[in-house]
């Protein structure tokens, strides 16, 4: 994989690398199955567009794979920013506005249009005492909820909507806290991300983003996060924080910033306990993309300190997590929620977990789910 992945971040860096004299069939398939997994093709298209013609020996099929993607997503685009401004229209009629972080935000502020962005839905960040309304408003737009809501190990649930036009469905991530996680979800709340939110007028008069400083900050947390939490590329289940589109997030983040936004984004980091989360996503960054790094921001984010908390759970176990979550939990109320969700998690995870099984199995799924994390307690293996 990793001749292949050099070729890809060689291309997002503008290179113009020519084809390998190896790259075989074979290597054109998982050239092929590699992009998609990262989540590139469209920008792959967005750099090599310009050189189809050119000698640089690249394949027929994979330009065609990659103008093929990017064609689709362009098309989802177009519909997934109606349906949007249909929500945050219909949302801030009623008072309510939504924070946008995460995939959609960056797509709107950072990229050079906002289909090179690949992504499957849109967060969306309201106050924790609005769900109810939100819920009820996007009911009138015809969306539909996916599962039950958790309380305490949740801290969003799911909306989906059918375009009649193409049948395809578009997906609302609605998050009353920024992160599943009982101890991560109180770093950043809405209040703050409000206060700091600017304008997206690529997507929508009434479309709000995170600033630059807590974008880059949350995808640096948000890419470490899914190094133990499930998320799926194509109906496939992943963990782990590789994807070339969330390095390239964090390269594009970090090269808007301002002198003085870097020093704010270090001033975050420390302030939130993410100094090591945060050097490990730009220096990550920095590996692939070669992001200018200066070494005021590297040093300060790597000089010795007291143990951080939230990057401590972020690198630490899963029984670590799990405590660590218990223990952020507040009240006897709340843990005891923790626990019942924990061991019965709500239907939207299970429905997540276990794509292909009926829902109408939920007591059985329950007890393979337990068994399986008792195996994996046995062996020693952290999941």
């Amino acid at each position: 994989m990793q001749g292949i992945d050099e070729l890809l971040c060689a291309t997002l860096r503008r290179e113009n690398p020519t084809w390998p004299e190896y790259g075989d069939n074979n290597f054109v398939n998982r050239f092929i199955e590699r992009s998609a997994y990262h989540g590139v093709q469209a920008l792959l298209h967005h750099y090599i567009a310009d050189r189809e013609r050119g000698d640089l020996g690249w394949p027929d099929v994979v330009l065609a794979t990659c103008r093929q993607q990017a064609t689709a997503q362009a098309m989802w685009e177009m519909r997934h920013q109606y349906m949007l401004n249909q929500v945050l229209e219909r949302l801030v009629a009623i008072g309510i506005h939504p924070i946008l972080f995460k995939g959609t935000a960056l797509a709107y502020d950072v990229y050079p249009a906002p289909f090179l962005r690949t992504r499957g839905d849109t967060d969306l960040l309201v106050p924790s005492g609005t769900r109810d309304r939100v819920a009820k408003a996007l009911e009138t737009l015809g969306f539909r909820e996916l599962g039950i809501r958790a309380d305490v190990i949740s801290g969003q649930t799911s909306y989906s909507w059918t375009d009649p036009a193409s049948n395809q469905e578009h997906t609302l991530d609605l998050h009353w806290r920024i992160a599943n996680s009982t101890l991560l979800s109180d770093l950043f709340s809405y209040e703050e991300l409000r206060s700091e939110a600017r304008p997206l007028p690529n997507l929508g008069a009434s479309a709000l983003a995170a600033d630059p400083v807590h974008a880059l900050v949350l995808a640096c947390m948000h890419r470490a996060v899914h190094k133990h939490a499930l998320y799926y590329v194509d109906d496939a289940a992943h963990y782990g924080g590789d994807r070339l589109i969330w390095f390239y997030d964090i390269q594009l983040l970090f090269s808007m910033l301002t002198p003085s936004q870097r020093n704010e984004f270090v001033e975050l980091a420390e302030r939130k306990g993410l100094r090591a989360t945060c050097l490990d996503g730009i220096e990550g960054s920095q590996a692939r993309f070669h992001t200018t790094i200066p070494e005021a921001v590297s040093g300060a984010l790597s000089r010795p300190g007291p143990t951080e908390t939230a990057s401590r759970y972020l690198s630490g176990s899963r029984s670590n997590r799990i405590w660590m979550d218990f223990q952020a939990a507040r009240g006897v109320r709340n843990r005891s929620g923790f626990l019942a969700e924990l061991f019965f998690p709500p239907a939207i995870h299970m429905r997540q977990k276990y794509r292909q099984a009926n829902l109408s199995w939920l007591p059985w799924l329950y007890l393979r789910r337990a068994l399986a994390g008792s195996l994996k307690y046995l062996r020693g293996r952290d999941s």
